[in-house]
């Protein structure tokens, strides 16, 4: 937790109203202000763009529902009477999603246009503004506005471009290529305004280490987003990101996942975080997703896990027992605080088991409740009284940096020259050095499966590698390549007469 934390939930309509209430019923009411006069004061700026950031929060739900749970590396098996709401996540695995169902879809919209919404009227309002050093803040919000962007473009494509300039009404439907456009134009003029530095203030916000890595990661997926490759710009804005020497690999995987993650030392890697805090910036929940329910006492929560989220098995197996990463499962037998293996009554079968974490799941609709190796990537809160939990969520990491100019040197067809920068990740793993006839596509699409699972970003990686609808897993069969895009949402399509849907729905 940090200050910028407590004031993600006061947005400029907060602060406005706010002033009003408190405003002495004898004087004078005015029903407007002088627009330059605020922000007047850097409180009155962080005010400003900490509204922005908070909406970022809502990542960890719908945005991350699609971008894991419809890949090989997150299912949520139906067990009993828990996990089938509505069949979404059935659905989900399968990838029989529609313009309606599931909800997520819709929800991921609205969270991306939300924040979108909320950047544009904080950037209009600073450029009315007489306060100084405004021009930093307005290119941390486009940055903040590029990145809403980025996920929209990846997972439905066509969408609006909207800015502060934008007129009223419904607005028109930009191509894919469009869209890309902006934001790497946005980006380019932004990121020489933002600040460039790693520093205690400027943790969780966007400085220019953090644009460089989103355009990175924008020009890793330029062939997905317009049919044009840009292997040589993803390789030079990660060379931006590693000479500046201002990040490196945290010594230690789980460092920079753990409760205290913005004071341990992580943010040498950890390049742009959300941050949460259980109270005042809320919706880390990952523990109570993947917990089962007789884990509550082991781990002295005060609400009972959901006994959700978990792993494939063939997914868990690309893990040696070598592999510094693999300490992110939770699998095997359980015990309580006696030492004991935990028992519990299943709800699917009727019978008394050993909570033995299985990386096989026998059914997606009817899965026993011990089924499935659960994450812990997140450290779990221990003594936790609430379900939230105080781990900030990393969007961009030096690792994910190293890994894209890696990735951006093979597709080149430079793979020598990639070995350092891949090595470098699989040494903090403690697993042996890749070689030139290792490092194949497969080989290095495993990697980012190691290296960043449960981060949000697999169904991504998936497209770009071709893998996403090409190939199957479990309850997954080969799927028709439309689903590389979601729709876009009924409700959307129903409220604007501008959007055209996407092919094949």
């Amino acid at each position: 937790m940090k200050t910028l934390k407590i004031l993600y939930g006061l947005g400029l309509t907060g602060m406005m109203i706010f002033n009003q209430s408190c405003t002495n019923l004898d004087s004078t009411v005015y029903d407007r202000a002088d627009a330059s006069n605020f922000p007047a004061t850097e409180s009155d700026l962080n005010a400003v763009i900490g509204s922005s950031y908070g909406t970022l929060r809502s990542f960890v739900d719908d945005p991350f529902v699609l971008q894991e749970t419809t890949t090989d590396e997150v299912v949520v098996p139906t067990r009993g009477p828990d996990w089938y709401d509505d069949g979404r996540w059935q659905q989900l695995a399968r990838h029989q999603f529609t313009p309606v169902i599931p909800s997520n879809i819709n929800g991921a919209w609205e969270a991306f246009y939300r924040s979108i919404a909320n950047v544009n009227i904080n950037i209009g309002t600073l450029k009315e503004s007489n306060v100084a050093n405004k021009e930093n803040t307005i290119a941390e919000l486009r940055g903040i506005r590029a990145l809403n962007y980025y996920y929209l473009v990846d997972l439905f494509g066509n969408v609006p471009i909207l800015t502060e300039d934008s007129p009223a009404g419904n607005p028109a439907q930009n191509t894919r290529a469009e869209v890309f456009n902006f934001i790497e134009k946005e980006l380019k003029e932004a990121i020489p305004s933002m600040r460039n530095e790693n520093s205690v203030a400027m943790y969780g916000r966007m400085s220019r280490g953090a644009g460089h890595a989103l355009l990175a990661h924008v020009y890793l997926n330029a062939e997905v987003f317009t049919g044009t490759p840009r292997w040589a710009q993803a390789a030079a804005e990660a060379d931006s990101v590693i000479n500046s020497k201002l990040y490196s690999l945290s010594a230690n995987f789980l460092d920079n996942f753990t409760v205290n993650n913005d004071k341990n030392g992580s943010m040498m890697e950890n390049i742009f975080v959300i941050p949460y805090d259980k109270v005042f910036a809320t919706g880390n929940t990952f523990h109570m997703r993947t917990l089962h329910y007789a884990l509550q006492s082991k781990y002295g929560l005060g609400v009972s896990p959901w006994n959700g989220y978990c792993t494939y098995a063939d997914f868990y197996s690309t893990f040696t027992d070598q592999d510094a990463r693999k300490k992110m499962w939770l699998a095997g037998p359980q015990t309580g605080p006696d030492g004991r293996v935990i028992q519990y009554d299943d709800r699917v079968d009727g019978q008394r088991h050993d909570l033995n974490f299985t990386p096989e799941i026998n059914a997606l609709e009817r899965a026993l409740a011990y089924q499935g190796v659960r994450f812990q990537k997140f450290q779990i809160q221990a003594n936790n009284l609430i379900e939230h939990q105080d781990n900030d969520f990393p969007i961009f990491r030096y690792s994910s940096v190293l890994m894209t100019k890696a990735e951006a040197l093979i597709r080149q067809g430079k793979t020598a020259e990639a070995l350092p920068y891949i090595n470098q990740v699989r040494k903090r793993a403690g697993v042996a050095d890749f070689t030139a006839a290792d490092l194949t596509l497969d080989n290095l699409l495993k990697e980012y499966g190691r290296e960043f699972a449960f981060e949000g970003r697999r169904r991504t990686d998936l497209i770009r590698f071709k893998s996403f609808t090409q190939k199957a897993w479990q309850f997954k069969p080969v799927t028709d390549a439309k689903y590389n895009l979601m729709p876009i949402p009924a409700t959307q399509m129903n409220s604007n007469p501008l959007l055209k849907q996407n092919p094949g729905y």
